[in-house]
């Protein structure tokens, strides 16, 4: 399994866990909430994952094209 794919696993278990325990506080208006919060920030790491791997492949470019 890639590095990649074990911190994006990790991130979300992360992610889970910080919404289950605010939701078993909260109560279920606030459990739709944290649901909502907690979808958003996997798609913005996603999003931050693809614009790194984008950047690295860009200066390994610009430093071998020399």
């Amino acid at each position: 399994m890639k590095r990649k794919s074990i911190y994006k696993i990790l991130w979300r278990v992360l992610l889970f866990c910080l919404a289950w325990r605010f939701t078993s506080v909260a109560g279920a208006g606030t459990a739709i909430t944290a649901y909502i919060v907690f979808r958003a920030d996997c798609f913005l790491l996603r999003v931050c994952f693809s614009v790194l791997y984008a950047l690295g492949v860009a200066l390994l470019f610009l430093l071998f094209s020399c």
